[in-house]
């Protein structure tokens, strides 16, 4: 049965200003009504932040936090509207440590994946490459296994956009940095070598296929944190950006700094 809105919400962010619609439904009134202090909280992915509203069990605003350390909450609630950026996931719900989920309605299948000490469950639009997401939502498990001392609520959503748009494509070895450096991307500032660029030019154009555009982008990204050269609310072009960035760090054009 669909998790029916009971509310609409209109709340802006004070980081950003975004106006953005909160949706609420029975599961959160229910989850403020047997929370210690009457409140629950949704959350609102606005790229580099979060925005978090607390309602009270009747669906009344409670006031508005903004947060970018991901908080060891027992539950937090994503705006159901963070799913129309997907094409492929209709449903998550990733538990480490704390339990983030996001979901529209009620999915009657889920994929569910284990790792050590951390879930994966994913309800997907249709299930013709199940196959392929159980192998994409391994990588991701251990992605985050690596990565979850530097991630947050926000680039924890930016990994599930990435994992988003692999699902059709054949799952690739070694996927797993591709999410770790998700996770840990508040943390990253991508360095450029200008040496190993020019030299790079030199036969990149023999493999326009695999970098078309790249070089030229990410030589614009130098000194620019992972996070900002990702932020994009289309997970096909989050995805692209991130692994064309790897590949130029594997070949030595641009090395991934950690900062504090």
């Amino acid at each position: 049965m669909a998790a029916r809105a009971v509310r609409v919400l209109r709340v802006t962010c004070p980081a950003c200003g975004e106006v953005c619609e909160v949706q609420l439904d029975e599961e959160t009134l229910a989850a403020a009504r047997s929370s210690p202090t009457g409140l629950a909280g949704v959350a609102d992915f606005h790229g580099d932040h979060i925005l978090v509203l607390y309602i009270d069990a009747d669906g009344r605003d409670r006031g508005v936090r903004v947060y970018r350390a991901l908080q060891r909450w027992e539950v937090i609630r994503v705006n159901p509207s963070f799913l129309s950026y997907m094409s492929e996931i209709r449903g998550f719900r990733v538990s480490a440590g704390s339990v983030v989920e996001c979901f529209q309605d009620s999915p009657r299948a889920f994929i569910k994946v284990v790792g050590k000490g951390v879930e994966l469950e994913a309800a997907l639009r249709s299930f013709e490459h199940a196959s392929h997401a159980v192998a994409w939502m391994e990588e991701f498990l251990e992605g985050l296994r690596r990565g979850a001392g530097d991630a947050d609520l926000g680039t924890l959503l930016l990994s599930i956009l990435v994992l988003d748009s692999c699902l059709p494509l054949k799952p690739l070895w070694g996927a797993a940095r591709a999410f770790e450096a998700a996770l840990r991307s508040r943390r990253l500032v991508i360095r450029v070598d200008e040496a190993a660029a020019e030299l790079f030019r030199l036969y990149a154009e023999r493999i326009t296929w695999l970098y078309a555009g790249a070089l030229d982008a990410v030589l614009r990204m130098d000194g620019w944190r992972l996070i900002d050269a990702l932020v994009a609310r289309d997970a096909i072009t989050v995805r692209e950006r991130l692994f064309s960035i790897l590949a130029l760090e594997r070949r030595g054009v641009v090395r991934l700094e950690v900062v504090a």
